[in-house]
């Protein structure tokens, strides 16, 4: 699919372009939260390259993993690795945490649901408790992707693709050393991620309250999107995992049985949304103009792209619930 905005071969794409083009509000949320994952995350830039990477990978974004930053080169990360990222039987070409993390990538696109007790055990003695958290938001982050091959052009950049980042500083690990639990639902703005630095709890606080604001999706929308994606995901209505995935204001204003028949709605209550978060969710390469016209009829280029944006976080999110706490 062609990118939905008009570009030259020499305009930025992907992420960037897209969010700024729809809102420089939002691009600055998106920078921030990549920044923090760089500047205030207690993994070093090798470990979180090669989280970007794998991400990259599994999503098959050409542009995000044909790029590669210094900083992580520098720190160790080496083109041996890079090119047997995507073969677990290569893994003890890795250090241990790299070996963590890239599990942790694994369970979070392929499989989300949290690891066996004694793998979780090692990964959070491994990587610390802020650092299984960081890994995480980490894969959140880098969901840029996901809008990129969406509604961007999936394409290799030009030139080298290598890309200066300034300020990786490793921030100070925490002593703890405990697998992280959730003490509420992740799509509560007032759900504290556990252990997560400030610098990272507050952009990832700016995007979920903005999910609730009303601007794009309506709160009933957005509800209706939440507990569809936990029946996407195979997640049973009385599962306890439901907690941590559905907040009482979703389960207030959305009936499971209604959610789960969207295709009978009416376009005005949401059919047309719906039917982009199921195809993001599930396969954003199949995103096409049968799926986009209709919204940017109704919502114009960049509400299509704040509501695209809106459903991957509401995706992203509820992985990372499952990693950390369904068994």
């Amino acid at each position: 699919m062609r990118s939905i905005l008009p570009a030259t071969g020499a305009d930025p794409v992907g992420a960037a372009a897209l969010l700024g083009h729809a809102d420089p509000v939002e691009l600055e949320r998106f920078v921030a939260l990549e920044d923090a994952i760089w500047g205030e995350s207690t993994l070093t830039p090798a470990v979180i390259e090669s989280v970007r990477l794998h991400c990259a990978r599994i999503r098959g974004c050409e542009f995000c993993k044909a790029v590669r930053y210094t900083a992580a080169i520098e720190d160790g990360l080496t083109e041996t690795q890079i090119a047997q990222m995507d073969v677990p039987e290569a893994r003890g070409e890795f250090s241990a945490e790299q070996s963590a993390a890239l599990t942790l990538v694994d369970h979070f696109l392929r499989d989300p649901r949290k690891p066996d007790e004694e793998r979780a055990a090692e990964i959070a003695r491994i990587l610390g408790t802020s650092g299984v958290l960081e890994v995480l938001i980490g894969c959140c982050a880098f969901a840029s992707a996901e809008l990129r091959i969406a509604l961007g052009e999936n394409r290799e950049p030009h030139g080298s693709g290598v890309v200066e980042r300034a300020g990786c500083g490793r921030a100070a690990r925490s002593p703890a050393t405990e697998w992280p639990v959730l003490d509420g639902p992740v799509l509560d703005p007032n759900t504290p991620l556990p252990g997560l630095a400030p610098g990272l709890a507050k952009p990832m606080h700016a995007r979920v309250s903005a999910l609730w604001s009303g601007r794009d999706l309506s709160p009933e929308l957005v509800a209706a999107c939440v507990v569809r994606s936990t029946q996407l995901l195979g997640v049973a209505t009385d599962d306890p995992v439901n907690e941590y995935l559905v907040p009482p204001v979703a389960a207030r204003l959305a009936d499971p049985d209604k959610v789960r028949n969207w295709p009978t709605w009416r376009k005005e209550n949401g059919r047309n949304e719906m039917a982009l978060a199921e195809q993001l969710w599930i396969d954003p390469a199949g995103v096409d103009a049968v799926i986009t016209d209709p919204l940017k009829s109704s919502h114009g280029v960049d509400g299509l792209i704040r509501v695209a944006w809106s459903l991957i976080l509401i995706g992203q999110l509820h992985r990372l619930a499952l990693v950390l706490q369904r068994d």
